[in-house]
């Protein structure tokens, strides 16, 4: 059993483990996790993941930016930056409000807020934001340690 969950922590580890790939990875992940489509990350990020051939892994480790901490600010951000796309007026939103709202989210209850066209340009464009800005920073680090450990190793 331990050789068997070895072996899958290596595969994911290991697949598509390339700076420029896990550039692209981490920025699929935070452009992925930043909209408002709680409970659905997991299988959007295996599946794009796949499609684009990235490592799966850290796809999803850079989805998990929606997390309890951080969704309050993303939804408050999304809805007056996306407000302000749509309608041309910013619409000042509290962390209480970004919580609110972030509640009413069900799917399986067929309900959405009114304001979820809003969050979700807003989001969108939030999260593309974040991928231009850590993608490469990610890219950077991942160069940087592939030659770290290249020079280690003699290669």
């Amino acid at each position: 059993m331990r050789a068997f969950f070895r072996k899958i922590w290596h595969l994911l580890r290991d697949e598509h483990s390339s700076p420029r790939e896990l550039g692209f990875a981490a920025a699929l992940g935070l452009f992925v996790g930043s909209l408002p489509l709680y409970g659905l990350h997991l299988g959007i990020c295996v599946g794009l993941a796949w499609a684009f051939r990235l490592n799966k892994a850290t796809v999803y480790l850079f989805a998990n930016i929606s997390n309890p901490f951080v969704i309050p600010a993303l939804v408050a951000a999304g809805i007056a930056l996306g407000e302000w796309l749509r309608f041309g007026a910013w619409r000042p939103l509290d962390l209480q409000q970004g919580r609110d709202f972030a509640a009413q989210l069900s799917f399986l209850a067929g309900r959405l807020p009114d304001m979820y066209a809003s969050c979700l340009l807003g989001d969108a464009v939030i999260g593309l934001l974040l991928a231009a800005v850590f993608g490469p920073v990610v890219w950077l680090l991942a160069r940087g340690y592939q030659r770290r450990r290249a020079r280690a190793q003699g290669v």
